[in-house]
């Protein structure tokens, strides 16, 4: 093969590779965009649905953050809306919806739009009011850490720290504020025994068992499982985009108040 040929095949070479390059580029500025939109979105909401606690309501004595959550309008917005979810330590704050078909929120935000971005949604299969021995909670992980991107900090990190100070999850839903403690995390497969669906004392505690098992994370000595407090499971995908790995947090509820004596 002469070298005018090899120049040829050389330049055709480079020329695949520019073409890649810029497709890998196009495609990550659209879907930064379309994450963007999603986050506009998400700050919309927090700044409109959500009043914060203000320097006054800071020194009152309560138990819990005191987000006031206008129901009604979130409810307006979206019917499929069934509470909101506040995780301190990592800054996860975001409506939850309830799928009314298996990953019917994959792709769609809370107004309903279309994006990768998708929205937090519960399990189909999970109590609505949070009363269930063992609800999901999904989210998609974020290159940008939006939705459950900030989960990943538990693991990568390696620093317990993040849950030292702070180790507990609250979910506000139009009837009671719930808190939940984080117990236990590992990274898991799709399908797995991590999203059992738990009706019964005896396949509580068989799910019980499983998570010691396969926990990456020191079960707190203060854990009492004794009454089988409910669950609630946060996942969020793992590793490579189709690896079909999951991360999950395992936490159980700890205390409840009443919305209307608060």
């Amino acid at each position: 093969m002469n070298r005018k040929i090899l120049g040829v095949i050389r330049i055709l070479a480079i020329l695949v590779c520019i073409g890649v390059i810029i497709y890998e580029a196009v495609h990550l500025y659209l879907d930064q965009k379309e994450y963007d939109i999603a986050d506009d979105e998400y700050e919309e909401i927090r700044q409109e649905m959500v009043k914060w606690p203000e320097a006054e309501d800071e020194a009152l004595v309560v138990d819990y953050p005191l987000l006031q959550i206008d129901f009604e309008g979130l409810k307006e917005v979206n019917p499929d809306f069934v509470a909101w979810l506040y995780f301190p330590c990592l800054d996860i704050s975001y409506p939850v919806v309830q799928e009314n078909e298996v990953d019917e929120y994959l792709h769609l935000t809370f107004d309903r739009t279309e994006n990768k971005s998708g929205s937090i949604f519960e399990d189909i299969l999970s109590d609505p009011k949070f009363r269930g021995m063992h609800d999901i909670v999904f989210g998609h992980n974020m290159r940008d850490t939006s939705m459950f991107g900030k989960l990943k900090y538990l693991y990568q990190k390696k620093d317990e720290d993040l849950l030292a100070s702070n180790p507990y999850v609250y979910v506000y839903t139009d009837e009671y504020i719930y808190e939940y403690r984080v117990f236990a995390y590992y990274i898991t497969k799709v399908g797995s025994e991590a999203y059992k669906v738990v009706n019964t004392d005896e396949t509580y505690d068989e799910f019980l068992e499983y998570i010691r098992l396969h926990s990456a994370y020191q079960m707190p000595e203060e854990a009492d499982f004794s009454v089988r407090p409910g669950l609630l499971t946060l996942s969020t995908c793992s590793g490579a985009s189709g690896s079909g790995k999951r991360f999950v947090v395992h936490t159980y509820k700890t205390r409840v108040w009443n919305r209307q004596e608060s």
